[in-house]
């Protein structure tokens, strides 16, 4: 014998360590590709490890005690070679996961491993727990036993015909009666409402939960224990159906995934039928949500493979890939390495070109959906707890969920620079990754944006004082006025009726007043006190009538320009009470310019800086703006009330009971006056001369700042204001 051939025999000739004789090796579904695979079952831990054909054959001869008979028997045998290396990867594997007997001190010490080895850090602990706690509260398993039976006859065929039927029965039933099926909703707008979908929704998941475990008896399996799980405090049911990895039939897997939704469907079809046989009250109310909310929801989440819900593992079984998420994530790492990087590394296991695209697709698809997840959590759990838990919560959640594994991932790139090469993808990756870090780090936003008006620095709306009818118009479009010239007269009939009627009760309280004066009777004193004051009383209020009635003569309250004549101004048409019938604006004034600034960007502008306005009109030119005060308070009230969003403008404001536009957020007043080379009236594609409100935006020259300068000033003042209790 050679030296190097007695060196490998010695290398081989190692002890094989014996494994525990509680272990289970069970006959498994094969792979994907057909192949033959074997389960390992942990009794003890109830845990199931896949192994292949290899391992398999290794496995079964494990009692030779001796590596090197190991191999020369399991490659005389079989048309297996297998090397040293794979019976030490052996030996790790079953080693890691306390497959092998121990016996006194060295157990004690192995088992005290394994058991720090499944716990983590304790802050590592606390970050997962917080939003993820499963607290086991049944062991149902004796139970599912003593009523498989009924289960079973639910289960059957002919039972599940007749609910199909009925259920097809009820939805016919159910559009005919559309309208007041819907009806029904607005029954749960109380306490009592609240209760019964409370109630609904746990009973249809605790059907839901045994659907799964009397699936999984059903086929010979195990239910170890059910129990509640808290997914953001949100109480979520579970079952443990980890004995379908016994199973060898990928179709009784599927039905084992599939078992709480075809329970709530099911539940769904017979709630729909008896709906329309239930009096109105509690009953149909909880048969309505049966047959609309319940199903619905249990589809949307359950069915969604992003999550280890029913829908990620009837993909994993249907698809014939155990460990879905692992394998896809794996294999999507390598994926993306290769293409940017042309690394030339192995793929993490040997799989067909479409299934490796499959499983890649699968995976950015995952990354994507969890980082809108993970982000949604992060404000979930912000507004859930008090002020700096919130934060810190939020804080944790963005860096170990989103941060940390990205950073894992470019340290790993980093590792690996040395042996990159140019690929088209890496080259694109760089060239979009330079143009981001520009984008975001490099100052070129030299300007602050803010919702402005235009209007006439003097002008006044002339709005109808009452309802009533045109009988006089003075002026027109265009026409020039001075102040106090009458512009139109107005007739209100109920306003000159009142009149009417108050002058003759007027005149008949003088006449009451003058002959009670006229008695010397004592008794009068006190008659003649009352009718006095009803003259009085009748006077004052002839006299507001008659100031009423001149208003209807309506006049210009400057000089000016009139503008905007209201299409219902003309003579004999009738007016509703204030309503707006033309403008008098002084034209030869220069327009002055009301904006409003956000908080965030106030502390860059000063007063003496350069700003424009841009109409929203685009055929209207830019103008050049002197601004003249920049207020250092913000602003109670919005001037311009087109400028908030119920009138369609970009600032959230709310109306108050007075009728002032309220701001949401913090916003700053600036005004100025458009300079003079712009502020000669406006023409608009041969049109008049544009004097009317006009909204846009005013764009103030300010110290130029990156993107990720305004995300830091963002988050800080967030930070901030937050922290300020």
């Amino acid at each position: 014998m050679s030296g190097s051939a007695t060196a490998e025999h010695a290398a081989d000739d190692l002890e094989l360590p014996p494994l525990r004789e509680d272990l289970r090796l069970l006959p498994a579904e094969h792979d994907e590709y057909g192949s033959p695979c074997w389960t390992i079952h942990d009794p003890v831990r109830n845990r199931y490890y896949r192994i292949g054909f290899a391992a398999f054959e290794l496995l079964r001869r494990w009692s030779l005690r001796k590596a090197s008979t190991l191999l020369a028997q399991t490659r005389a045998e079989t048309i297996l070679e297998p090397d040293r290396e794979q019976v030490q990867g052996l030996i790790k594997f079953l080693h890691s996961n306390g497959l092998l007997r121990r016996q006194g001190d060295e157990a004690i010490a192995e088992f005290s491993r394994i058991a720090q080895a499944g716990k983590p850090p304790f802050l590592k602990w606390l970050v997962h727990n917080y939003l993820f706690v499963r607290v086991p509260l049944v062991r149902p398993d004796r139970f599912l036993r003593a009523t498989q039976g009924i289960a079973d006859f639910i289960a059957s065929r002919p039972v599940q015909l007749l609910i199909l039927l009925l259920g097809l029965t009820g939805i016919l039933m159910t559009l005919r009666q559309w309208d007041r099926f819907l009806a029904t909703f607005m029954g749960f707008a109380n306490w009592q409402g609240m209760l019964w979908i409370g109630l609904t929704l746990i009973a249809t998941k605790i059907l839901h939960e045994l659907g799964h475990a009397y699936t999984v008896a059903r086929y010979g399996g195990r239910v170890p224990t059910m129990g509640v799980a808290f997914l953001v405090m949100y109480p979520v049911l579970y079952t443990d159906t980890s004995d379908a990895w016994r199973l060898t039939r990928r179709d009784q897997k599927l039905r084992i995934a599939a078992a709480g939704i075809r329970v709530e469907l099911a539940l769904a079809l017979l709630a729909t039928f008896f709906w329309h046989l239930a009096p109105p009250g509690p009953l149909q109310s909880t048969l309505f949500l049966l047959a609309s909310a319940t199903w619905i929801t249990t589809l949307l989440i359950n069915l969604s493979p992003f999550l280890r819900f029913d829908g990620y593992y009837l993909l994993s079984d249907y698809l014939r890939v155990p460990n879905l998420q692992d394998r896809s994530f794996a294999m999507a790492r390598w994926w993306l390495r290769e293409k940017l990087f042309g690394l030339g590394e192995t793929a993490p296991e040997p799989m067909a070109l479409p299934r490796r695209r499959l499983l890649v697709t699968f995976a950015i698809a995952v990354w994507i959906y969890r980082f809108f997840l993970f982000l949604g959590i992060a404000l979930l759990v912000y507004h859930l707890f008090f002020k700096v838990l919130g934060i810190i919560l939020f804080v944790v959640e963005i860096l170990w969920f989103i941060v940390l594994p990205v950073t894992k991932e470019l340290k790993v790139w980093w590792q690996v620079r040395q042996q990159a090469r140019v690929t088209p993808l890496g080259v694109t990756a760089l060239l979009l990754a330079g143009g981001l870090v520009v984008l975001l780090f490099v100052p070129w936003r030299a300007s602050v944006e803010a919702a402005a008006v235009m209007q006439a620095s003097a002008e006044a709306e002339i709005i109808s004082p009452a309802e009533g009818q045109v009988v006089d118009i003075q002026v027109k479009e265009g026409d020039q006025v001075t102040a106090g010239q009458v512009l139109l007269t107005l007739y209100a009939p109920e306003l000159s009726a009142r009149i009417a009627v108050q002058t003759l009760e007027l005149a008949e309280a003088r006449i009451l007043l003058v002959q009670a004066q006229g008695s010397h009777d004592a008794l009068q004193q006190h008659e003649i006190a009352t009718r006095l004051q009803e003259v009085l009383r009748l006077e004052a209020g002839l006299e507001l009538l008659r100031i009423r009635q001149a208003q209807l003569v309506l006049r210009a309250p400057l000089a000016g320009t009139v503008r905007d004549v209201a299409y219902s101004v003309r003579a004999g048409s009738w007016l509703a009470e204030k309503t707006a019938l033309l403008r008098v604006v002084e034209e030869q004034a220069p327009r002055r310019i009301l904006g409003y600034v956000s908080q965030r960007d106030i502390a860059r502008l000063e007063p003496s800086a350069r700003a424009r306005f841009y109409p929203e009109q685009i055929t209207l030119p830019e103008m050049a703006v002197d601004l003249q005060s920049l207020d250092a308070f913000s602003a109670p009230v919005i001037e311009a009330p087109s400028l908030a969003a119920a009138h369609g403008g970009p600032l959230a404001a709310r109306l108050n009971e007075q009728g002032d536009m309220l701001p949401m957020d913090a916003v700053f007043r600036v005004a100025g006056v458009v300079a003079p080379p712009t502020n000669p009236p406006l023409e608009a594609q041969g049109n008049a001369p544009i004097t009317m409100l006009l909204r846009g935006t005013l764009a103030i020259d300010a110290p130029p700042v990156s993107l990720a300068g305004r995300l830091y000033e963002v988050v800080a003042a967030t930070f901030i204001r937050e922290l300020n209790f």
